[in-house]
């Protein structure tokens, strides 16, 4: 594995096991997150605390983990597995009745010196969407 995808790697391993102060280790300090509802947090402690709100929607878990990598090492795509439960209602999401889902979702981070300088998470929001709407 490249340097960037060790990064990426231990990254979705914090998100996992919940573990915050991990993520904002491999955090800029400018990072900026573009998150699967369209919108753009910047900085390492306003995502941190959208990392922490989502969770408290959505408890979720990433698995079947593939890690893909530009040629300059600068890039990484992580296709993964989201599975979880949909335990309080997030607005612009149907009502939450602990829903269960297992959907393909998609993070690409970009880096600079080592750090993660852009997270964007991407997943078929209709297809999650029904998923809650069950």
């Amino acid at each position: 594995m490249t340097d960037a995808q060790t990064i990426a790697s231990h990254f979705m391993e914090a998100l996992n096991e919940r573990n915050f102060e991990a993520l904002a280790r491999f955090l800029d300090e400018d990072v900026a997150l573009d998150s699967l509802t369209g919108q753009r947090t910047i900085g390492a402690e306003p995502l941190r605390m959208a990392v922490m709100d989502y969770f408290r929607h959505f408890d979720e878990s990433f698995s079947d983990m593939v890690l893909m990598h530009d040629a300059f090492g600068q890039r990484v795509a992580v296709d993964v597995t989201a599975r979880g439960h949909y335990r309080e209602t997030m607005a612009g999401f149907p009502p939450a009745s602990g829903q269960s889902y297992s959907i393909p979702s998609v993070f690409v981070f970009e880096f600079d010196n080592g750090a993660v300088t852009r997270l964007s998470h991407y997943r078929n929001i209709r297809v999650f969407d029904a998923a809650l709407s069950r």
